[in-house]
């Protein structure tokens, strides 16, 4: 198998097309054609990563957070992509990096419709929209629960003690309409903050917290990649079965 037959597998699974347009998503680093001489799945690229993969003769990588890049203008006055600090370094050991993103969160079945399933949300519809009906939120209905409860369960389901939460959360009887996106939501709290009593996800500014406040929209934070490790659980377990192998999955317990 080369990585072209890898790329078009992981594809079938997680379309790259459905990713928000400027994310970056697909091969990042490396060449179609080289033959894949073994796969690791890893969240990030760590250096504990590179050390796994060329001490266990793996050449190829999928990530769900897209590799270091910095956009640079050339002289022509167009910008293109370079790779730096550690993508610089798989990319001089001949490592293939395919990175997932967006794609991930908003496919069916993915990061975000894994969260559905854990919080258990009924009548879930889908906000922060990438293509077409495709979008990395959910809103929803949970049964009724209280803050200190619900503050429970999330600990319990997405295995974390790190939570942060607004002013307006302490303050609410009942919760039972709740939005979740994984990864970061910051940017999207506008389209449910008048609709939601909690809005779960992974990351949130500060001016955010004061602005929920002031709507009286709950707020829970917890770590960045809490809200998209059950779903790239399932992704593993989905290339696994296609590519009949086992693929290993790696994160930084530090940041679950």
């Amino acid at each position: 198998m080369n990585v072209a037959e890898l790329i078009k597998t992981v594809n079938n699974i997680t379309p790259f097309e459905l990713a928000f347009e400027d994310d970056k998503v697909g091969l990042l680093i490396g060449s179609e054609d080289d033959e894949v001489s073994g796969v690791l799945v890893a969240h990030d690229l760590e250096n504990s990563i590179l050390e796994k993969v060329i001490s266990n003769d793996i050449n190829t990588v999928i990530t769900y957070h897209p590799v270091p890049i910095k956009e640079v203008l050339s002289e022509e006055g167009e910008y293109f992509d370079e790779l730096i600090g550690l993508s610089l370094e798989f990319y001089k050991k001949g490592i293939n990096v395919i990175s997932l993103h967006t794609a991930q969160d908003v496919k069916k079945n993915g990061n975000a419709d894994s969260l559905v399933e854990l919080f258990n949300i009924k009548e879930a519809r889908t906000f922060a929209h990438t293509q077409g009906e495709f979008g990395a939120g959910r809103i929803g209905i949970i049964e009724p629960i209280t803050p200190d409860n619900f503050e429970k369960l999330v600990e319990k389901k997405l295995n974390t003690k790190i939570i942060r939460k607004n002013a307006h959360f302490e303050n609410l009887e009942i919760i039972n309409k709740l939005a979740i996106l994984p990864g970061s939501g910051t940017q999207f709290i506008d389209e449910i903050i008048t609709e939601a009593d909690v809005y779960l996800t992974g990351d949130i500014s500060h001016r955010y917290f004061l602005l929920s406040d002031d709507n009286h929209l709950g707020l829970v934070q917890v770590n960045h990649i809490s809200t998209e490790i059950p779903g790239m659980k399932k992704f593993v377990e989905k290339i696994n079965n296609e590519l009949n192998i086992k693929v290993e999955y790696f994160y930084n317990k530090n940041y679950e």
